[in-house]
């Protein structure tokens, strides 16, 4: 099974992607979320084959709306990995920062 850490950067944001157009899981959705994030706009080949790729692994389910649209959602296993990074980086920003250079951070 892969983890959420053996995933790329780019897989790992569209599992984000995914909980945070929960109201409209469609391609197109996904790709508007992605686009105002990165500085090139996503190639649809590359969205498509990494959302491909994430349902093989468990990580997310696509099912068929119509000829033309599918729908994404998280599964458990998805939703747990993403949770836990949230988790992870929750604790990791209420952590005290330690010194650099002789001053705190």
């Amino acid at each position: 099974m892969t983890t959420y850490y053996a995933l790329s950067g780019f897989q790992r944001d569209r599992l984000e992607a995914i909980a945070s157009v929960e109201n409209e899981p469609y391609g197109l959705a996904l790709k508007a979320y992605l686009d105002e994030r990165y500085a090139e706009p996503i190639n649809h080949s590359r969205l498509y084959q990494n959302l491909s790729t994430l349902a093989e692994q468990d990580f997310i389910n696509r099912d068929e709306l119509d000829a033309r649209t599918n729908e994404y959602t998280l599964t458990n296993t998805g939703r747990k990995a993403l949770q836990r990074h949230a988790d992870t980086l929750a604790s990791l920003c209420e952590q005290p920062r330690s010194a650099t250079r002789g001053r705190q951070q």
